[in-house]
């Protein structure tokens, strides 16, 4: 019984099928990433996060990636965004979609200061590309005929796109059924500091206003996937989602995902929808399908692949404590504008050898920005310790360091973010454990 069901799904993976919204997808996402580069460069982000900052809070177990550094990030910035022109028309696509994927990946894991949910989606989304046959059409691949023309592909290459899409906003909707956001408390607070803005700001002091931004912002990540399946209700929730993310992008200015996830819309649309924007192949080459064990290798790693995306946002209840005060399982989970956190600490380094103590604020090793996520994330807290040991020991000192955090979430008085008596220096990081100098209590 179960060999039947997993040759049906085989055989239902494998199905050919119409490849225009993948080829469409292609082009918007090159479009996407080149906009990321090329904005980089020119906003002047390249230059203060790879060059003005002496250091970056890398994800934990990539501090290897501390040496991108320096003048010569122009360059590899310039690379990606020829990279994602040559995604774009389709040119070599293979190798550069694999060096677009791989360059963006070390982009993300090199700094998490300027941390986006969408910038992980894009990781995703880049290494997904690299195996798809984007460019079997309207490409210049074809028009040089490096590879051959054809009008289809298999359904699981336009439909793991919908699985990805469908976990990203279904877990967005399940985060935010925690008691401060339906009781619209975030939004208040950030419709507050918003008042001033042009057509939006006068709705911006309406509690009822802010109740329905917030209760609909649930009802549209939980329904927005079925609706754009459905096909009588598909075009009204393309419209809802222009509206939705024109709204975001206008009052909290949330860079290139509007524009990715309006992209994302051409999976759920027919393929022959898009086919008189790319034109239909003629003596078309049929995509050949994998001999059996191929096969049942591609059906195995996707689903590895969704059990791993499944898994990943729940990892938060291995730790104790509310993950929107932890931060511990926050990243990598879609927990997308959920809460409103400030901090301010400061951190007391102590020589073992002496009586010798040291206050030391943030800001004097680090950027402002960076200075705003030590004081009330756990993880910038540990790597900070971690920096001020070294150099202290750079100047003959074996010192311990204390951390005294302060933390408000959404409003409320501050509490200590971790305890000030542990010496945060001497900790192990532990990636899917709770850390015990963390404070769980907020309330």
């Amino acid at each position: 019984m179960a060999d039947n069901r997993f040759a049906k799904l085989r055989s239902y993976w494998f199905t050919p099928v119409n490849n225009s919204p993948l080829i469409t997808f292609r082009i918007l996402f090159g479009v996407i990433m080149f906009m990321e580069f090329s904005g980089s460069l020119t906003s002047g982000w390249v230059k203060e996060v790879y060059i003005q900052a002496p250091f970056r809070f890398t994800f934990i177990g990539f501090e290897f990636l501390q040496n991108m550094h320096g003048p010569v990030m122009y360059v590899y910035f310039l690379v990606a965004t020829i990279l994602s022109l040559l995604v774009i028309v389709g040119l070599f696509y293979r190798p550069a979609s694999i060096l677009l994927a791989l360059m963006w990946t070390a982009v993300y894991f090199s700094q998490k200061s300027h941390y986006n949910n969408h910038y992980y989606l894009m990781v995703l989304i880049g290494w997904m590309m690299t195996m798809m046959p984007a460019n079997r059409r309207a490409s210049m691949d074809v028009k040089w005929k490096l590879v051959k023309p054809t009008n289809e592909c298999h359904r699981w290459q336009i439909q793991l796109f919908i699985i990805q899409i469908a976990i990203v906003y279904i877990y967005a909707s399940i985060a935010k059924m925690y008691p401060d956001w339906l009781n619209a408390v975030p939004v208040k607070l950030w419709f507050s500091r918003r008042a001033s803005m042009p057509f939006f700001g006068r709705f911006f002091g309406n509690e009822t206003f802010a109740f329905f931004i917030s209760y609909s912002g649930i009802i549209f990540d939980l329904l927005i996937v079925p609706a754009l399946l459905w096909r009588r209700t598909r075009i009204l929730a393309v419209a809802a989602m222009l509206f939705f993310h024109f709204f975001n992008g206008s009052v909290f200015g949330i860079g290139v995902f509007p524009y990715l996830a309006m992209s994302l819309n051409v999976f759920f649309f027919p393929g022959k929808t898009f086919d008189n924007v790319l034109g239909i192949v003629q003596q078309p080459f049929s995509y050949k399908t994998p001999e059996i064990s191929k096969q049942n290798m591609v059906v195995i790693l996707i689903s590895m692949y969704v059990v791993w995306q499944v898994l990943t946002p729940l990892r938060h209840h291995l730790y104790k404590g509310d993950v929107t005060w932890t931060e511990e399982g926050h990243r990598m989970s879609w927990r997308m504008m959920l809460r409103t956190k400030s901090g301010r600490g400061v951190f007391k380094v102590k020589d073992k050898n002496s009586d010798s103590v040291w206050v030391v604020r943030p800001n004097e090793y680090l950027m402002r920005y960076q200075a705003n996520d030590v004081a009330k994330k756990p993880d910038f807290i540990w790597q900070f310790s971690k920096l001020l040991k070294s150099k202290y020991k750079e100047k003959g000192y074996d010192v311990e360091v204390y951390a005294e955090c302060f933390c408000s979430l959404n409003g409320r008085p501050e509490k200590p973010m971790v305890d000030p008596n542990v010496d945060i220096a001497a900790q192990e990081w532990k990636p899917f454990t709770h850390h015990n100098w963390v404070m769980t209590e907020y309330e």
